[in-house]
């Protein structure tokens, strides 16, 4: 009569292990790589840029975002503004994310505005959301002479 055969278990905590360092791995890079969800310094998360203009004090430095027309909705023609108060600026950089799913890459580089110093516009669109409504994030990247200037703000376009 033949013997019954035992099972080996190893392999299955080595799945088990492999699975549960997938899964930790994920998680942590999840966490460390993500887009912020608290509010960080020079972050204007209180201004709707469907209403208004958005300001961020930082310092002696103010920046200051306009978006036209409002509301601000998908494949229509957006006017741009910045304007950025205590420093000159070299360099403006509008970049927009969808904050709740990847939508491509929106970098629009701004143009200084010839009569108005500190001032800076460009054109762009934003793409459409299958969803109907997107949150959005839009990141302001400066080079000026009191250094670098980073900053974002959120708003919901359809």
């Amino acid at each position: 009569m033949a013997q019954p055969v035992a099972k080996n278990s190893k392999p299955q905590y080595l799945y088990l292990a492999l699975l549960g360092g997938f899964i930790l791995a994920i998680w942590l890079g999840s966490t460390l790589f993500g887009l912020p969800s608290v509010q960080a310094p020079g972050i204007a998360s209180d201004c709707d840029l469907n209403q208004q203009s958005c300001t961020v004090d930082m310092g002696e430095v103010s920046l200051t975002v306009d978006i036209q027309p409002r509301p601000v909705r998908s494949m229509t023609p957006l006017n741009y503004r910045v304007s950025i108060d205590g420093t000159s600026a070299s360099k403006v950089i509008i970049n927009l994310q969808g904050s709740e799913m990847y939508m491509g890459i929106n970098q629009t580089q701004l143009t200084p505005v010839e009569s108005s110093p500190g001032n800076f516009s460009g054109q762009g669109e934003l793409a459409v959301c299958t969803t109907g409504e997107m949150l959005w994030r839009l990141t302001v990247s400066a080079e000026t002479a009191a250094g670098p200037i980073n900053t974002w703000f959120e708003f919901r376009a359809k």
